[in-house]
C-alpha cells in the first residue's frame, strides 16, 4: 500500500505577531510537525507495518522544513517531498498544490492528513484535497482496525458515539487523536536521517494554483488571557465559600 501523508510545520505555541500583510510571523518560536499530523503518520506506519509499500511525507513550505521532514522519516516513512515556497497560501490553494504533488508521486492508494492545523484551525484542507481528486474522504478517524489493497475500515470518533465506516481505495482521510500515541525516533534513526536529502520541487513544478476568490482582510491576535487570582481566607472553608461566590457573580455579568 502506497500511502501519502500531508505534513504541517506550526509554531510550538501560539505567541505569534501579526504582519502588515495580515500575514503570520512565527519567527523565533520552535518549529514542530503539527501535532494530529504525527497522528496521521502513526496511523500510516501502523497501515505499512501491516501492508508494506511505501509512506511519503508530503509538506509546503520552505526550506527550513526539511528538519522537521526528515524527523519523520526517522519515525519511518520511507520517502519524502517537498514543495518548495516562501510564500503564504490560504488553504484552498495549499490544496490545489498538494493535490498536484499527489498526482506527480503517481496517485497514492490512501492520502492521510490531520484532523487540523493547530495554527489555522481550519480543518478544510483534508475535505479540499479529496474533492480536488475526486476521492473519498472520512474525517475524525481515531482508528483503523481492518484494511486490505482495496478498502480499509476506520472507526470514526464523534462527539457522543463511535462510528465505523467502511471506504474504497483510493481515499482521503483525516485523523484525530486515536488511542496510539505518535511513536518516537530512535538516536540511531534519528542521526541516519540528520544530513538525509530531501527532494524538492516548486510550486511551479507540480502546476501553479488557481487564483483564489478568497482574501484575508484582517487577522489579530487572541486577547491576552488574564491572570490567575489566588482566593484568599481563613481557612478551607472560607476559600471554597469565597470561590463559590466569585464564581456565581462573574456567570452574573
Amino acid at each position: 500500500m502506497n500511502i501519502v501523508v500531508c505534513l504541517k510545520q506550526v509554531p510550538r505555541d501560539n505567541t505569534v505577531a501579526i504582519t502588515a500583510n495580515h500575514g503570520i510571523d512565527a519567527s523565533g518560536i520552535e518549529p514542530i510537525i503539527n501535532l494530529f499530523d504525527e497522528y496521521a503518520l502513526e496511523a500510516a506506519l501502523q497501515l505499512n507495518d501491516s501492508h508494506g509499500g511505501t509512506v511519503t511525507v508530503l509538506s509546503l513550505g520552505d526550506i527550513e522544513w526539511q528538519d522537521q521532514m526528515r524527523r519523520a522519516m526517522a519515525m519511518g516513512a520511507t520517502d519524502a517531498l517537498l514543495v518548495q515556497t516562501d510564500a503564504q497560501y490560504d488553504v484552498f490553494a495549499a490544496a490545489q498544490i498538494i493535490a498536484n504533488a499527489t498526482r506527480h508521486l503517481g496517485l497514492p492508494d490512501l492520502v492521510m492528513c490531520g484532523r487540523n492545523a493547530t495554527d489555522d484551525e481550519s480543518a478544510a484542507l483534508a475535505p479540499m484535497l479529496a474533492r480536488i481528486l475526486g476521492w473519498p474522504h472520512v474525517t475524525y478517524v481515531a482508528a483503523i482496525p481492518a484494511s486490505d489493497e482495496t478498502s480499509l475500515t476506520a472507526v470514526r470518533q464523534l462527539e457522543d458515539e463511535r462510528e465505523m465506516v467502511q471506504v474504497s481505495l483510493p481515499a482521503v482521510v483525516s485523523v484525530a487523536k486515536g488511542e496510539q500515541e505518535p511513536r518516537f525516533p530512535s538516536l540511531l534513526r534519528v542521526r541516519k536521517f540528520a544530513k538525509q536529502e530531501i527532494p524538492t520541487l516548486t510550486v511551479a513544478d507540480v502546476g501553479t494554483p488557481a487564483p483564489s476568490s478568497v482574501q484575508i482582510i484582517d487577522r489579530v491576535p487572541p486577547p491576552a488571557r488574564k491572570g490567575g487570582e489566588i482566593i484568599s481566607g481563613a481557612d478551607v472553608v472560607a476559600k471554597v465559600a469565597a470561590l463559590v461566590d466569585r464564581l456565581i457573580a462573574d456567570q452574573a455579568l
